[in-house]
């Protein structure tokens, strides 16, 4: 849920439970208000009847009961309370409040009893309702919009630091602009991530001219390193020399590898790659295949292929190295007389191999150095770096084993 969505949605919350409890409290305080007046009117129109009474005057009104008697009516309480009484005219059934006291008037006892009709709290706590939630709702209602068009206001400038700052890369040449505001909390947080993208970027910099020396310096040596090995190779050497020398050979051929490809994903990770453009998949799929064919009979594989025609846009280096890379994980661990399939669709590309489960935990397959292989089949990059181009280019590469068939899929 969004910022102002979750503002928006308690305030509308806070609202209802307040107005709902002022409301209840509202109607008891009304009703027990209205209840006082009504008794005090009572009171009045009983000591108006003991006044016509104290007068002589007759007294006869339906809803005005008078009662004579001996001194024992003195003894009995005052009595306020709400009855119901059947209307005839309406043929309805209606509230009445009755009073009735005790009163000496001329020496003589009586009992007055007097009694005036309402509304009934039924119909005084619908009135109430109808009105309250007419003006609660109108008052929740304006007030959520009210309060989520301003915080959108106050916030605007926060959301389109957000975009800035998404779209904001260290490898780019411009420094991080972001819109100024008079919030001061947002005036902080622009100036920290002002300075953290300034020193993100000495940092990116500095990591990438070390980078680029390191790759520099350690190749030269390889180079002389491998030129001095194949030298050494073409004297006359015994079984044992010879097998050591060619282990030095193989190491310093990984070595080379796995410094280029660590180099490849650096430039990965930072998207140094910017010369995307439509390329068919089905036409890198075949060169690199044709590349490495020899290798594939060599080992008596059987290959399937049902292939679509697929285009996409993207880098043609990255594209060819995620096909090589996918093609020599399928050459070097499906065994002898298995079986490959190369499918590609329009949304899906498939390589998928026989062979035995994962020696490892499934999590460390796309990890760098992950597999902890000790045999000499690859330098422990190349899924991780198909895996890096896949999420450059926003795709989806995932893995999966069943009935003994190892499969990658990559979803565009």
């Amino acid at each position: 849920m969004k910022l102002l969505s979750k503002i928006s949605y308690y305030h509308f919350w806070l609202s209802a439970v307040v107005l709902g409890i002022t409301g209840s409290m509202l109607f008891f305080f009304l009703r027990n208000e209205i209840s006082k007046e009504i008794q005090e009117q009572l009171e009045l129109q009983t000591d108006m009847v003991a006044h016509e009474i104290y007068m002589g005057r007759t007294i006869d009104f339906p809803l005005i009961n008078i009662t004579k008697g001996d001194d024992s009516l003195m003894k009995l309480p005052k009595i306020f309370k709400d009855t119901m009484i059947y209307d005839r005219l309406q043929k309805v059934t209606e509230g009445y409040y009755y009073f009735s006291e005790s009163k000496k008037i001329n020496g003589q006892p009586y009992r007055i009893m007097v009694m005036t009709t309402y509304i009934g709290w039924d119909n005084y706590s619908k009135a109430i309702i109808y009105i309250f939630l007419s003006i609660a709702g109108l008052l929740i209602v304006l007030g959520t919009l009210v309060n989520y068009f301003i915080s959108r206001r106050i916030w605007k400038p926060f959301l389109i630091n957000l975009k800035r700052i998404k779209a904001y890369s260290v490898s780019s040449k411009e420094e991080l602009q972001l819109t100024l505001t008079n919030v001061t909390e947002f005036k902080e947080l622009n100036n920290v991530l002002i300075d953290l993208a300034a020193r993100d970027k000495r940092e990116y910099n500095a990591l990438k001219e070390f980078t680029e020396n390191a790759s520099h310096e350690i190749q030269t040596p390889l180079s002389i390193l491998k030129t001095r090995l194949e030298s050494i190779s073409q004297q006359p050497l015994t079984v044992d020399i010879a097998r050591l020398l060619n282990d030095a050979k193989q190491a310093t051929i990984r070595l080379s590898k796995v410094n280029k490809g660590l180099l490849l994903l650096a430039k990965l990770e930072n998207n140094a790659f910017t010369d995307v453009q439509w390329v068919s998949i089905e036409a890198v799929l075949k060169r690199n295949f044709d590349l490495v064919e020899d290798l594939f009979q060599h080992k008596c594989l059987h290959v399937e292929k049902h292939i679509q025609s697929k285009v996409v846009f993207a880098s043609q280096f990255l594209m060819e190295i995620l096909i090589s890379n996918l093609l020599t994980n399928a050459l070097s661990y499906t065994p002898s007389g298995a079986r490959i399939i190369f499918s590609l669709s329009e949304q899906l590309l498939v390589i998928s191999n026989e062979g035995e489960p994962l020696s490892f935990p499934e999590s460390k397959l796309f990890k760098r150095f992950g597999k902890g292989a000790t045999d000499n089949k690859g330098n422990g990059l190349g899924l991780s770096i198909s895996k890096q181009i896949c999420t450059l280019n926003k795709w989806q590469l995932s893995y999966s084993y069943e009935k003994h068939m190892h499969r990658f899929n990559i979803h565009f």
